[in-house]
């Protein structure tokens, strides 16, 4: 009897197998049952296959489950290199495969509205949900003529068309007119291929602008993006533009269809499934949490409460190709304040374009190691979306984050990029599941909390940041840490510094904290409270340097970050 003939196994649970395909690497990772619970029994990581010499995504998934074979001792692939699934009764396969991916290029989207202050900008945050790129918009704001927008229509060739505006009930033929602009442009596309139309605007056009455009484009209709001035609804509109990432890119990466054969479901973008996950850990701790994923070609924050989540993806950014263009954002001098030596723009600019070229290395020097780190700062700092709510828990992901020497690098890049306030934990993804965890938990909630509960993920700690005015030598904050392991012991905290408790895993201390009369670490100015925190890779971690963080210049600059860096084991 040949593998393939082998009896399926008729008892759950189930075993699971998740790819992830990044733009740099691809990602297999096995869940399975052990001792009663769900665990992460091994993962496989190779290049991403997608480009020459390969063109073909699954050439390196398969080097990558053959890790997996390796670690496991078990078989997955049959001898022509095909998934086995379901799982066989003699533990041979798997039962379930799912596909990740963010190496596809972002969707080339035009943007169509009324106005760039209303419409377009409730557009624009549908456009940063998902994995795509504004590649022109046209308004009523617009200078051109109508020649010159049928030019750029033609000539920007954009694979998606989002048109936006007037709120439900509102102006109609300002829009229309629009559409008619747009309709000869579509018109001309459509001798090549056919645009995709995803209409979000006024209710009462949906059947003007689908007797518009329907023999030319597929016309797609989402829910209004502003229903009325004072309501930004992006729900239906989100939702539809990340299948149509899935339909219109996903789909062309070379390969995937092989590897899509394996799977039962559609395929997922690596956003939508760490979007998933974040909120289901909102939703699991009742508590906000802040999900950031630093990739090569794209970088996502995701803000989730119990009740609500907000996705903001940028492709313009990134520590691969992105950075060509990154001083279109930043400066040397921004990047090199968080480097404890000279460093000139030249260096800078010449780390940018290395990068931008050849995205999978890896620094070599703790120069390069320092000068990769400040970039990532920037990066992460020119991401953020405006007023973000304060959050409970930070989910990090990225291989800058993840790859460092010692995990406090990651934690002070943290801080440094977003420069938090208050009390909150922070969780790495040191090994590449959580978006494979968000596909999961759509299905088996279950197998992804006793996943979690096994370790998954590796905690760096706890982070207590106050707030508020200083001067250097002055207290800002003081207390009491009590733990079974430790003693007790007093706290001290000058601003200006950062201290760092050593508090190793698992390990639980309660901390008394009290801040001066000008400072507020959560609770209202010069309001305590008594905590209770869990150890981590770098332990309890009390910011005390303000808000936002000043840095001198000259040689005491880098005496400071030096010092920085060395205060929370970099």
């Amino acid at each position: 009897m040949t593998i393939a003939e082998e009896t399926p196994k008729n008892t759950t649970p189930e075993s699971y197998l998740i790819a992830e395909f990044g733009s740099i690497n691809t990602t297999a990772v096995l869940f399975d049952t052990a001792a009663g619970s769900y665990r992460l029994l091994a993962r496989g990581t190779s290049p991403t296959t997608a480009i020459d010499p390969w063109s073909n995504i699954a050439e390196g998934l398969v080097q990558a489950i053959r890790q997996i074979e390796g670690v496991t001792g078990r078989t997955l692939l049959n001898e022509h290199q095909q998934l086995i699934t379901p799982e066989r009764h003699t533990g041979i396969g798997v039962d379930k495969f799912a596909v990740l991916t963010s190496a596809a290029t972002p969707l080339n989207t035009l943007l169509v509205g009324l106005f760039d202050e209303v419409s377009l900008e409730s557009a624009r945050h549908v456009l940063h949900t998902t994995y795509a790129t504004e590649v022109d918009c046209i308004s009523l704001n617009d200078p051109r003529d109508e020649g010159e927008k049928f030019s750029a229509i033609v000539n920007k060739r954009p694979e998606v068309v989002l048109i936006v505006g007037g709120t439900d009930g509102g102006a109609e033929q300002r829009l229309l007119h629009l559409i008619d602009t747009l309709q000869l442009g579509i018109n001309v596309l459509s001798e090549n291929q056919r645009t995709f139309v995803l209409y979000a605007g006024n209710k009462a056009l949906r059947e003007a602008v689908n007797n518009r455009l329907k023999e030319i484009a597929h016309v797609q209709v989402a829910e209004n993006v502003r229903p009325n001035l004072e309501l930004e609804y992006l729900d239906d509109a989100a939702k539809m533009l990340n299948s149509l990432y899935e339909d219109v890119k996903i789909t062309k990466l070379p390969g995937f269809q092989a590897v899509q054969s394996w799977a039962g479901k559609p395929a997922m973008s690596t956003a939508y499934a760490f979007t998933l996950i974040t909120k289901y850990f909102a939703s699991l701790q009742n508590h906000a949490i802040l999900g950031i994923d630093i990739g090569s070609n794209s970088v996502t924050i995701i803000a989730a409460d119990p009740h609500a989540v907000k996705v903001h993806v940028r492709t313009d950014l990134g520590m691969g190709k992105p950075l060509i263009n990154f001083l279109d954002h930043t400066t040397p001098a921004d990047i090199a304040r968080w480097i404890p030596h000279e460093v000139t723009d030249d260096q800078v600019r010449d780390f940018l374009v290395y990068k931008s070229l050849y995205p999978q290395t890896i620094p070599q020097t703790e120069f390069e190691l320092y000068l990769e780190q400040a970039v990532a700062r920037e990066v992460i700092r020119a991401a953020m979306p405006p007023d973000l709510p304060a959050y409970a828990m930070i989910l990090a992901r990225g291989a800058v984050l993840t790859n460092t020497p010692r995990p406090g690098q990651t934690v002070l890049m943290l801080l440094d990029a977003l420069q938090p306030s208050g009390i909150f934990s922070i969780a790495l993804d040191k090994y590449n599941v959580l978006p494979a965890l968000g596909a999961l938990a759509m299905t088996q909630p279950t197998a992804v909390v006793q996943a979690l509960e096994a370790g998954v993920l590796t905690d760096l700690g706890w982070v207590i940041v106050p707030t508020g005015k200083g001067q250097s030598g002055q207290s800002v904050i003081t207390g009491i840490v009590e733990s079974e392991q430790l003693g007790q012991f007093n706290l001290d905290i000058e601003y200006g510094s950062i201290d760092t408790t050593v508090l190793a895993s698992g390990q639980i201390a309660n901390v008394t904290l009290n801040p001066n009369k000008r400072n507020d670490i959560g609770f209202g100015i010069g309001k305590g409270k008594k905590i209770t925190v869990r150890g981590g890779a770098v332990g309890l971690v009390i910011d005390g340097r303000g808000r936002p963080l000043m840095l001198p210049n000259g040689e005491d600059k880098f005496e400071i970050v030096r010092k920085w860096h060395w205060d929370v084991g970099g």
